[in-house]
This record gives structure tokens, sequence and C-alpha cells, in this order.
């Protein structure tokens, strides 16, 4: 369970973020959200901190990947844990390569809890 950390969540799909922010909520995390990687980096470059970034990975505009890749330029130990509905071969990675640490979709509350909490205290 959560203990108020702050978590950004990154979803292009806006039922996908409201129901999220909602299981995370009622696991003890305090919730921010943005609608894809440049909205997140925005959030980012705007000085606001989080334990950790749980991102969709295929979005438009930017990938989770991408934003990923750019939040790590500017906060080296950010903590970030990806999720996908997709296959890995539909976003571009070799089969059985998702990025580390990975969530896939559809998931549980079980499964959001375990992983959100693994990723925060590894």
């Amino acid at each position: 369970m959560g203990r108020g950390e702050r978590i950004l969540l990154v979803d292009d799909e806006e039922t996908v973020r409201r129901v999220t922010g909602r299981l995370l909520e009622k696991l003890g995390y305090e919730v921010r959200t943005a609608s894809d990687g440049v909205e997140a980096l925005e959030i980012v470059d705007d000085g606001q901190t989080f334990d950790l970034i749980l991102t969709d990975v295929v979005m438009p505009r930017m990938t989770g990947i991408e934003m990923a890749e750019a939040v790590r330029e500017r906060l080296p130990l950010q903590r970030i844990l990806f999720t996908s509905g997709y296959t890995t071969r539909q976003y571009g990675r070799a089969p059985g390569e998702p990025p580390k640490p990975f969530m896939p979709k559809p998931f549980s509350l079980a499964d959001l809890a375990e992983s959100v909490r693994s990723t925060l205290d590894d």
C-alpha cells in the first residue's frame, strides 16, 4: 500500500487515466496526471517532483520511452514504471524485451499495487 508517495500518471486514454488514478489514490498515493509525454515533461520541467512516473508506452506526440529518456536526462534517478496493452513487437522492440520495469495491460488492482510498490522499493 501507498504511504502518500507522489505519482505522475501518464496515459493518452482519458478513461485509463481516470480509473488508474482513482485506484492509485485508493491505494494511498497522491496522483497527478498527464495526457501524453509532452505534457509530462512540462510538469517535470515546472519543478514538480514525483516518487514514481507510471507511463503508457504507446502515445501520440511522444512515446513513454522517449519521455522517460528525456526525464532521466534531467533526473537520472527518477523511478519510472512502464505499462502497455501492446505487444513488444508493436512498439518497436524485439519480442520479450519490453522496457523495464514493465506492467502489462490490462492489470488488476493487485497487479497495480504490487508493481508500483515494487518499483518504489527497488
